[in-house]
């Protein structure tokens, strides 16, 4: 069945109900003010349908938002306006609301939500008055998919490499500077070309039986040509998650297009496998992080699909009987799979019980993305 599955990365639909907070449309911008126990990955479920799009909103309001994990009451976070849907003109049926016939500056005017247990997730209605329509759902964020990177037990030879930059006063570039690579037109460069940075990574070998599985590669931005030379070109970088050196090494750019509104179902649990890396260097991971598993596109797997993460039960003695017992197995967590290759994955811990979750830790399917 996994034959006809879609190969794009997939994930869970997180929606929210609208809640509290203040909606206000600022010269084309939605900014919501923080309450008290929100987080971005609710409101990134609120606003954009997709709570594993959080990184967008911190990407939009990294002045004010020093750690991703803690944002606090009264700050004013800006949802970036091009992951919202498109500007449209209300229809007549829709229903006027107030606020929106009031003849005031734009960056005045506020939209409050209604009750959450009259709304619906997504209401065609308030997103028209808003001056937005609902787009289909994606069921993974194409950020955190490319930005995920992944194992290679092959390493091709790069493209080209970043040779110099304009940007004297600064060590580590970041996005909209300006770079220099050794791609030029007798390499077939033209404007508009975009690559991808990377660099390579730590080994990986499996932590139960000491396979080599190759090396990660870690993604750290991206970049566009401009202007072309013979020999040369001049670029911008369009996306960074890493400060960028004037060395880095890049590969051509293939963007991740991403299926709508598919989620996965509960299968049979099945494909037993373990986590054998992190992308970050930590020795332990909990929530949002980013693992690597030994189940890939040859096992059936695809992106999109979720794994439980389990302990087995340790053995106890029982005073009262003799013997020993074996406890129940524990569940730590739930990962989903962001990106696939032949015989590991990328993947998000998606909830966690536990603050230490290792490399070893046993996984197993428990749902899969249905054949479209």
């Amino acid at each position: 069945m996994f034959k006809n599955r879609s190969l794009l990365a997939l994930m869970v639909i997180a929606g929210f109900l609208f809640s509290a907070g203040i909606i206000s449309a600022q010269q084309g911008n939605v900014v919501h003010k923080v309450v008290e126990g929100e987080t971005l990955w609710e409101l990134a479920g609120r606003y954009m349908q997709n709570s594993f799009s959080w990184p967008l909103i911190w990407e939009a309001n990294k002045e004010i938002i020093a750690d991703p994990h803690w944002i606090y009451p009264g700050q004013d976070l800006v949802i970036p306006p091009q992951t919202l849907s498109e500007q449209v003109t209300a229809p007549d049926t829709a229903v006027a609301q107030p606020e929106m016939q009031a003849e005031v500056p734009v960056e005045e005017m506020v939209y409050e939500p209604e009750p959450m247990e009259e709304t619906p997730a997504v209401s065609v209605r308030k997103t028209q008055a808003m001056g937005y329509v609902k787009r289909p759902t994606p069921v993974v964020s194409e950020l955190m998919a490319f930005e995920a990177g992944f194992i290679s037990d092959e390493l091709d030879k790069p493209t080209g490499h970043i040779i110099g930059s304009d940007r004297k006063d600064i060590e580590a570039l970041m996005s909209n500077d300006p770079v220099y690579i050794n791609l030029g037109s007798r390499d077939g460069a033209k404007p508009g070309d975009k690559h991808a940075l990377y660099r390579v990574g730590q080994k990986v070998k499996h932590p139960q039986n000491g396979k080599n599985l190759g090396r990660i590669i870690n993604i750290v931005g991206v970049l566009e040509v401009t202007d072309i030379e013979e020999k040369t070109s001049r670029a911008k970088l369009i996306k960074t998650f890493d400060g960028i050196s004037r060395k880095e090494a890049f590969r051509p750019y293939v963007q991740i297009i991403v299926p709508k509104d598919v989620s996965p179902l509960p299968v049979q649990k099945s494909n037993e496998g373990c986590i054998v890396a992190f992308k970050q260097t930590n020795t332990s991971a909990t929530e949002y992080k980013t693992v690597y598993i030994d189940k890939g596109l040859a096992n059936g797997i695809m992106p999109g699909d979720v794994f439980e993460i389990y302990r087995t039960g340790t053995k106890a003695s029982d005073p009262d009987r003799g013997g020993k017992n074996v406890l129940p197995e524990l569940i730590i967590g739930r990962l989903q799979v962001l990106s696939a290759r032949n015989n590991t994955a990328a993947a998000v811990i998606t909830n966690s019980k536990v603050e230490d979750i290792v490399v070893g830790e046993k996984i197993r399917l428990i749902k899969q993305v249905p054949t479209r």
